[in-house]
């Protein structure tokens, strides 16, 4: 790996955790919105309160694609070669933005793995 290609792995990690970071911070400010309409009664504020829940936990997922990107960037730094199977792109690691499987394509995959 280059010292280009480590650059970018960490520009992309900086990128994911400032973007789950943006959300939770955005959805945790509407939660407490949420959470002072339902205590003023507001009907469909706890179903809002819910929504704004599921939504930071999506938004915690950042943790495990920049996990990987670390474990992957740490074997090139110290000189491992990271083994990439190239017949099973759920076993290459997370891709780029814009590259590798979109969401679509990893729910048939998991469908046609799954039966």
């Amino acid at each position: 790996m280059s010292a280009a290609q480590a650059l970018d792995i960490v520009q992309v990690i900086r990128g994911e955790v400032e973007q789950a970071a943006d959300m939770m911070l955005s959805a945790a400010e509407k939660g407490l919105r949420d959470l002072t309409a339902a205590r003023a009664g507001e009907a469909g504020a706890l179903d809002s309160i819910e929504r704004t829940l599921c939504a930071i936990l999506e938004a915690c997922a950042f943790q495990d694609l920049t996990g990987q990107r670390l474990t992957k960037l740490s074997a090139a730094l110290n000189g491992l070669n990271v083994q990439v199977t190239d017949g099973d792109p759920l076993l290459a690691g997370p891709a780029n933005p814009g590259q590798g499987l979109d969401q679509d394509a990893a729910d048939r995959l998991m469908r046609g793995a799954g039966g």
